[in-house]
Protein backbone atom coordinates (compact mmCIF):
# COMPACT_ATOMS: atom_id res chain seq x y z
CA UNK A 1 0.00 0.00 0.00
CA UNK A 2 1.46 3.72 -0.96
CA UNK A 3 0.45 5.47 2.09
CA UNK A 4 2.91 3.01 3.90
CA UNK A 5 5.75 3.64 2.17
CA UNK A 6 7.73 7.01 2.34
CA UNK A 7 9.83 6.82 -0.90
CA UNK A 8 6.55 6.11 -3.03
CA UNK A 9 4.27 9.00 -0.78
CA UNK A 10 7.12 11.47 -1.86
CA UNK A 11 6.49 10.59 -5.47
CA UNK A 12 3.44 10.64 -5.59
CA UNK A 13 2.97 13.76 -3.90
CA UNK A 14 5.20 15.57 -6.06
CA UNK A 15 3.43 14.37 -9.05
CA UNK A 16 -0.46 15.58 -7.80
CA UNK A 17 1.21 18.36 -6.50
CA UNK A 18 2.61 19.32 -10.09
CA UNK A 19 -0.79 17.94 -11.79
CA UNK A 20 -2.75 20.17 -9.67
CA UNK A 21 -0.58 23.57 -10.17
CA UNK A 22 -0.84 23.01 -14.39
CA UNK A 23 -4.58 22.40 -14.14
CA UNK A 24 -4.63 25.93 -12.50
CA UNK A 25 -2.85 27.59 -15.04
CA UNK A 26 -4.87 29.98 -17.31
CA UNK A 27 -5.28 27.61 -20.75
CA UNK A 28 -4.46 24.73 -19.55
CA UNK A 29 -4.33 22.26 -21.65
CA UNK A 30 -5.84 19.57 -19.34
CA UNK A 31 -9.27 19.83 -18.19
CA UNK A 32 -9.79 19.47 -14.04
CA UNK A 33 -11.87 16.84 -14.49
CA UNK A 34 -9.19 14.66 -16.06
CA UNK A 35 -7.00 16.17 -13.70
CA UNK A 36 -8.69 14.84 -10.88
CA UNK A 37 -9.03 11.43 -12.46
CA UNK A 38 -5.23 11.08 -13.14
CA UNK A 39 -4.40 12.37 -9.12
CA UNK A 40 -7.11 9.82 -7.90
CA UNK A 41 -5.30 7.29 -9.96
CA UNK A 42 -1.64 8.19 -8.61
CA UNK A 43 -3.20 8.02 -5.38
CA UNK A 44 -4.96 4.83 -5.93
CA UNK A 45 -8.04 5.85 -5.03
CA UNK A 46 -11.40 6.13 -7.19
CA UNK A 47 -14.83 6.55 -7.14
CA UNK A 48 -17.58 7.03 -9.24
CA UNK A 49 -18.74 10.75 -7.95
CA UNK A 50 -15.39 11.98 -9.09
CA UNK A 51 -15.78 10.27 -12.77
CA UNK A 52 -19.72 11.55 -13.01
CA UNK A 53 -19.23 15.13 -11.82
CA UNK A 54 -16.57 17.25 -14.08
CA UNK A 55 -18.49 20.53 -12.74
CA UNK A 56 -16.96 20.63 -9.39
CA UNK A 57 -13.34 19.27 -9.55
CA UNK A 58 -11.99 22.90 -9.39
CA UNK A 59 -12.17 23.49 -5.54
CA UNK A 60 -10.75 19.78 -5.14
CA UNK A 61 -8.20 20.53 -7.37
CA UNK A 62 -7.21 23.91 -5.83
CA UNK A 63 -7.67 22.55 -2.31
CA UNK A 64 -4.88 19.99 -3.28
CA UNK A 65 -2.36 22.89 -4.78
CA UNK A 66 -3.07 25.01 -1.45
CA UNK A 67 -2.16 22.12 0.81
CA UNK A 68 1.04 20.65 -1.52
CA UNK A 69 2.33 24.07 -3.37
CA UNK A 70 4.74 25.19 -0.22
CA UNK A 71 5.23 21.77 0.80
CA UNK A 72 9.49 20.15 0.74
CA UNK A 73 8.65 17.27 0.02
CA UNK A 74 12.61 16.33 -0.08
CA UNK A 75 13.07 17.71 3.42
CA UNK A 76 10.04 15.99 4.86
CA UNK A 77 10.81 13.32 7.50
CA UNK A 78 9.19 10.07 6.49
CA UNK A 79 6.20 10.27 9.20
CA UNK A 80 5.44 13.65 7.85
CA UNK A 81 5.55 12.72 4.25
CA UNK A 82 3.27 9.54 5.08
CA UNK A 83 0.82 11.71 7.07
CA UNK A 84 0.81 14.18 4.24
CA UNK A 85 0.21 11.76 1.94
CA UNK A 86 -3.00 10.68 4.14
CA UNK A 87 -4.41 14.20 4.16
CA UNK A 88 -4.13 14.31 0.46
CA UNK A 89 -6.29 11.14 0.29
CA UNK A 90 -8.68 12.39 2.86
CA UNK A 91 -9.12 15.28 0.79
CA UNK A 92 -9.47 13.42 -2.21
CA UNK A 93 -11.99 11.45 -0.65
CA UNK A 94 -13.82 14.23 1.69
CA UNK A 95 -14.02 16.44 -1.68
CA UNK A 96 -15.39 13.50 -3.89
CA UNK A 97 -18.13 13.10 -1.15
CA UNK A 98 -19.30 16.43 -1.52
CA UNK A 99 -19.45 16.17 -5.34
CA UNK A 100 -21.62 13.07 -4.91
CA UNK A 101 -23.61 15.06 -3.17
CA UNK A 102 -23.99 18.41 -5.23
CA UNK A 103 -25.29 15.58 -8.01
CA UNK A 104 -28.73 14.90 -5.89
Amino acid sequence: MIADDPLACRRALREIREIAAVALLDGAQMSEHDALKTIAAIAQWTTEEVAESPGHCGDLIAGLDALLASEDLERLDDRSAMDLFNKTTCLLQSGAASVGRSKG
